[in-house]
Parts: structure tokens; C-alpha cells; sequence
């Protein structure tokens, strides 16, 4: 039998061959290895997962934080690993220096981080309306994911901020809410003592003396001053006086750790830095009442939506 004819045969393309072969052409014509830029893409793929930008705020016991990098690290003991979380701490305070809170934890799904790693934590005193730069660490686990890491902040007996490290789902920032109100608050019929309501604001912190509401409750705060328009020479307004009537009829009295209301007007003039304060449910919606010596004809609607 003669040699057979192979011009029959389908001629197979070159890169078929190469592949079956497990060869790839390199960029020189020859057959390359796999590449080290690959490996270092890989590579900094991991790395990327053991930092992440948070850029978020929150408000707690009259400090606002603003958080930045989140990052995964060796332990300050040399075994193990910790995180740290960088932020900015804003002291909102018109008078008192602010330390931040050492009520925080990180939470994983259901696991809960809350031991401290204190040589690489760093919480400064801030002084009054001033910010300074701080960092919370947690000593963690193996278990530990750093994209679906929560910061809460506060007790439990507080209200609690929480902060998602990645996406908005879970922020509860506690971010104070102006209110569009002013208006009078009479004192009596003639009109002739009054309190003017300038600015009114709901928030979960009293920021002068960095205080925290009680979980289940929230500041309702009313920046005043108080005119005497008499010859009469007893003017004052005292936190007792004043009175909030809540949306479902119930009247309350001011917050002691929070209202400061005390303020004269002399006669013929004007006072001012009055702030009366209540606690009122959270979250605070309705129609609110604040009367002086409960005169209900001359009392200051306060709409929250």
C-alpha cells in the first residue's frame, strides 16, 4: 500500500494547536510564562481587603466624628491581628474640653469585638469647639471581615450611633435636625413679657456638657431670648416655668442635665441666651406646645415632621 494523500486533511489553525499545547504566545513570539504583574494584581486585591475608607460621621455626647480609613493590622502584642479606625473628632461644645466615648464595639454578622487594643488606641481631649484626630482599635479574630464591619457607639442605656464600614444600610448617624420654627411664647394676656423662640432643633446629644439621651428618647432644644416690655423689675424665666405638651396631650418639664433657661430681661429690655430643653420619645413627630407658667392662649406651636 503506498503513503497516503494528506492534502485532504483540514489544515488546523495555528492558535488551536498552541492552546491544546497549554502555550501562549508571549509578547515576543515565544511562549510566555505566567506574568508577575498578575500575581501582583492578585496580590493587591488582598491588600485592598485589609483597608477600607469609611468616610462617614456620626454625633455622640456633643462630639461629631467623622471616620476615615479602617484598616487591619498586626496586634500591638505581636500575635494576632487588630483594627484601627482613624476619625476626626469635632468637640461641639461652646465651653467644655471632650474626651470620646470608650462605649464602642465592632460587630460581624453576630460576632462582637469589643476588646480594646490599647497602645495602638488613641482618644484625645479636645478642647472646645475645636477637633483633633484620633484612632479606635479592636483586637480581632480570623473571623473577622473587614467590608462587613458595624461600629456602635454608646451603652445600651444610650442612644447608640452605628456605622456600617461599607454602604448607607444600618447608618444611624444621630445627625442633629434644625427645625423651621421661631415665634412668641406669652407669659400672660397682655402680652407684655414674652419669650422669642429663635432656632429649635432636635438631637440625641446635649453638646455643652457632652451628654447622651437615654435610648428611647431624644432632645427636643429651643434657643430663646426674653423681652420685658413693663416697669416691673421680676422678669426672669426659670426652667420650672416652662412646659412642653407632647403630641398625644401629656405635658412634661424641662431636661435638668440639658434646659438652660434662666434668663432676666430688665424692664423696657431684652435678654438673651435662654435654652429650654426636653426629652421627649424618639423619634420626636407631631405637634409640640411650649407654654410659660402654662398660659395655653399664648403658647408656641412646634410642628416636627
Amino acid at each position: 500500500m503506498g503513503a497516503m494523500n494528506k492534502s485532504w486533511l483540514p489544515a488546523v489553525p495555528a492558535a488551536i494547536v498552541l492552546a491544546l499545547t497549554g502555550c501562549v504566545p508571549g509578547a515576543g513570539g515565544g511562549v510566555a510564562d505566567p506574568s508577575p504583574s498578575a500575581a501582583a494584581s492578585g496580590g493587591a486585591a488582598v491588600a485592598a481587603a485589609t483597608e477600607i475608607q469609611v468616610n462617614k460621621s456620626y454625633w455622640f455626647a456633643g462630639l461629631k466624628v467623622t471616620l476615615g480609613a479602617a484598616r487591619v493590622v498586626a496586634s500591638s502584642s505581636g500575635t494576632g491581628q487588630a483594627v484601627t479606625v482613624e476619625g476626626v473628632f469635632q468637640n461641639l461644645s461652646s465651653e467644655h474640653p471632650g474626651t470620646p466615648t470608650s462605649s464602642v464595639l465592632l460587630t460581624v454578622g453576630d460576632r462582637t469585638y469589643a476588646e480594646v487594643d490599647n497602645p495602638l488606641q488613641k482618644l484625645p481631649e479636645v478642647p472646645a469647639q475645636r477637633s483633633q484626630p484620633g484612632v479606635y482599635a479592636f483586637a480581632v479574630d480570623e473571623h473577622f471581615v473587614l467590608a462587613d464591619a458595624v461600629l456602635v457607639v454608646g451603652k445600651p442605656a444610650d442612644r447608640q450611633a452605628t456605622v456600617p464600614f461599607t454602604g448607607p444600610d444600618g447608618l444611624v448617624a444621630l445627625e442633629p435636625k434644625p427645625l423651621p420654627v421661631t415665634g412668641k411664647v406669652l407669659r400672660e394676656n397682655t402680652g407684655s413679657v414674652f419669650m422669642t423662640v429663635s432656632a429649635v432643633e432636635v438631637r440625641s446629644d446635649e453638646p455643652f456638657l457632652h451628654g447622651q439621651a437615654p435610648t428611647g428618647q431624644e432632645f427636643l432644644r429651643l434657643a430663646f431670648s426674653a423681652t420685658n416690655n413693663t416697669d416691673a423689675g421680676f422678669a426672669w424665666v426659670f426652667d420650672r416655668d416652662l412646659h412642653l405638651k407632647l403630641p398625644d396631650g401629656t405635658s412634661i418639664a424641662t431636661a435638668d442635665n440639658c434646659s438652660r433657661a434662666q434668663i432676666y430681661p430688665a424692664p423696657h429690655a431684652t435678654a438673651t441666651g435662654g435654652l429650654a430643653c426636653f426629652l421627649v420619645p424618639a423619634p420626636a413627630h407631631g405637634e409640640y406646645l411650649l407654654s410659660w407658667n402654662r398660659y395655653g392662649k399664648g403658647a408656641l406651636r412646634v410642628p416636627v415632621d
